[in-house]
């Protein structure tokens, strides 16, 4: 498995394949410093069957399925909130103090090159 880090803004993405039984696609970990360790934050499952993400996936685990419906491309939804929604989201998964310390413009500039990164590997 391919895995490309990104670390922008105060953060690092992790974009990989990943699979679940016989579910899978790109996927994007959010990882942040929090009381001096490298915790995963956030993780965006575009798989093909059941899209979702998580809020503090080591921890809490709130996971949140996506309607394919209203939410046909899982792939321009993540890029969509990593660009625009990234420091809320950290903040509802409960690290207010990494979300303090990110960039959201420096991370969303690095979004074309993770959105590509992640269909290519598709």
């Amino acid at each position: 498995m391919n895995e490309k880090v990104f670390e922008v803004g105060g953060v690092e993405l992790h974009v990989d394949q990943r699979s679940l039984g016989a579910d899978g696609g790109p996927s994007v970990r959010v990882y942040g410093e929090a009381d001096g360790e490298n915790i995963q934050l956030l993780r965006f499952d575009c798989f093909r069957k059941d899209p979702h993400y998580h809020y503090d996936p080591s921890g809490k685990n709130d996971q949140r399925h996506l309607d394919k419906a209203s939410v046909p491309d899982s792939v321009a939804w993540t890029i969509e909130q990593l660009g625009e929604n990234l420091v809320k989201m950290i903040q509802t998964a409960g690290y207010d103090g990494v979300a303090d310390r990110v960039d959201q413009a420096a991370v969303a500039q690095v979004l074309p090159e993770v959105e590509s990164f992640m269909r290519s590997d598709a």
